[in-house]
C-alpha cells in the first residue's frame, strides 16, 4: 500500500471563512487547479491508494473564539465529506481552533470518532505564538489521551527570514520553521510530558538532519530523545538529503509524502520515485512508501469497517 502521509486541500468555502480565499498561491503551487478527479488520476498513475490531507498554512487561527470554532467545524466537515464521497482514498487530519484552548479541546472530540479521521495538524507556531506555550497544554493532553499522531506545518509567520523580494518566507523560511517547531517541542520537554503524541515533521525535518550534531553538542544532548521519537516525511526530491535524513532519524522513521499542489506533475511524480534511489532495502522503501503511516494511522481497521 503505498500512503501520502502529506497532502493538502483547500475548499473555497473554508478559506473564505478564514479571509483567506487566495490560498494556495499559483507561483508555488503549480497543481492548484486540479480538480480533484483529476488528483485521483494523478495518484493513480503512481499507485497512491491513499492521501492523508491536511490544511497546510490554511489553520483556523482567528482572533475571536467563536469565529474560529465555527471555520475549524466547516473545515473539518468539508474535508470528511470529501473523504466519504471517495472512501477509501482519503483521510484528514483535524485542524484546530487555536489559539483558544477550550475551542480546540472541543473540536478534537467532535470529530475525533469518526472514521475518516486519523489525527490532527498543527501550526508550527499559533497566531504569533510557539508550540510550547504552557498554555496549550490541555490540548496537547487531550490529544495524548488519545494517541494522537499529530502532523507539523509551517504557517509562513514567526521565522525571521528577511527577503520578501526573494520569497525567502517559503524559500527558505518554511523549513526552519520546522527546524525550530520540533526543537522547540523536543527541548521544552513537550515530548517527554505527552508521549503517546506521535508528531509528523514535514521536509525531512527542515535543517535538523544538517544541523543536529552541531544541535546536540551545544545542548549536550538534551532533547535528542523527543526528535528520535517523532517521524519525518519525505518531502523533498534530493537522494543525497533523504540519505542525510536517513542517517540521522533511521529509515524507521521516514514517511512519504508529496505536499500536494505544491509542485509541479514531474515533481509529485520525483517525491515517490526518488526513493527507490537511496540504496535503501526494498522492505525499507516498501515501509517508508505507505506500510508504517498505515500503521501510524490504523488505517487497515479503518478501510475493513
Amino acid at each position: 500500500m503505498i500512503v501520502d502521509a502529506h497532502a493538502h486541500y483547500y475548499p473555497e468555502e473554508y478559506l473564505r471563512l478564514i479571509g483567506r480565499p487566495e490560498l494556495p498561491p499559483k507561483e508555488s503551487a503549480p497543481l492548484k487547479d486540479t480538480t480533484i478527479a483529476g488528483r485521483l488520476e494523478m495518484m493513480d498513475r503512481q499507485g497512491v491508494e491513499i492521501q492523508v490531507l491536511s490544511v497546510s498554512q490554511a489553520q483556523p487561527y482567528l482572533e475571536k473564539a467563536s469565529d474560529a470554532a465555527h471555520a475549524s467545524k466547516v473545515g473539518n466537515d468539508l474535508y470528511l465529506e470529501l473523504c466519504r464521497e471517495h472512501r477509501s482514498r482519503f483521510f484528514s487530519l483535524a485542524q484546530m481552533p487555536l489559539p483558544h484552548v477550550n475551542e480546540a479541546v472541543l473540536e478534537i472530540e467532535r470529530v475525533w470518532d469518526d472514521k475518516y479521521n486519523v489525527g490532527a495538524t498543527i501550526g508550527c507556531s499559533i497566531a504569533g505564538r510557539h508550540l510550547d506555550d504552557p498554555e496549550f497544554a490541555p490540548v496537547y493532553d487531550e490529544l495524548n489521551r488519545r494517541n494522537a499522531v499529530v502532523l507539523l506545518h509551517p504557517t509562513g509567520a514567526d521565522c525571521v527570514v528577511d527577503g520578501d523580494d526573494y520569497n525567502f518566507k517559503w524559500l527558505v523560511g518554511a523549513p526552519f520553521e520546522d527546524t525550530i517547531a520540533a526543537l522547540r517541542l523536543a527541548l521544552s520537554g513537550t515530548t517527554e510530558r505527552f508521549p503517546n503524541i506521535r508528531f509528523i515533521v514535514p521536509h525531512l525535518g527542515g535543517a535538523l538532519p544538517f544541523l543536529l550534531a552541531r544541535i546536540l553538542r551545544m545542548t549536550g544532548g538534551r532533547g535528542e530523545e523527543g526528535l528520535r521519537k517523532m517521524y519525518y516525511d519525505t518531502v523533498n526530491g534530493s537522494v543525497d538529503a533523504l540519505k542525510c535524513a536517513a542517517e540521522f532519524w533511521g529509515v524507521s522513521r521516514l514517511l512519504y509524502g508529496t505536499d500536494f499542489p505544491y509542485e509541479s506533475v514531474s515533481e509529485y511524480e520525483r517525491r515517490l520515485t526518488y526513493l527507490d534511489e537511496a540504496g535503501f532495502s526494498e522492505k525499507d522503501v516498501e515501509q517508508i512508501k505507505g506500510e508504517r503511516v498505515s500503521e501510524l494511522l490504523g488505517l487497515a481497521k479503518r478501510l475493513a469497517s
